[in-house]
């Protein structure tokens, strides 16, 4: 019996005051998660903002779309600024379709 792949990295750095968080891989309802708790380690950190790079994303469904809505308001709920700088393909065509590029921050073109 094989062990299951890990689905998702999830990295992050501080620089000055504001950290950054990596996500690599498929960001869905198992990993959700794991992305969740690393953005609330960062808060607990209390940066000015947060920016998170997803351009190695290579998949995300509703639920990961949830954890990074989810990730938005905990930031909010703590005065901190939070935005993807960075997109892959398939999580663009997720915010194009759901309509949610400026609530998560992302500049387009």
């Amino acid at each position: 019996m094989t062990e299951p792949q890990q689905s998702i990295t999830v990295t992050s750095r501080r620089d000055g005051d504001a950290a950054r968080v990596t996500i690599a891989g498929e960001l869905d309802l198992h990993s959700s998660a794991e992305l969740a708790a690393e953005i609330s380690r960062v808060l607990d950190d209390a940066p000015a903002a947060v920016e998170i790079d997803a351009r190695d994303l290579t998949f995300a469904d509703s639920a990961g779309l949830r954890a990074l809505l989810v990730a938005r308001q905990e930031a909010e709920q703590r005065g901190v600024a939070l935005r993807l700088t960075q997109v892959s393909g398939p999580l663009d065509r997720l915010l194009e379709m759901t309509g949610l590029r400026e609530v998560l921050g992302v500049s387009v073109g």
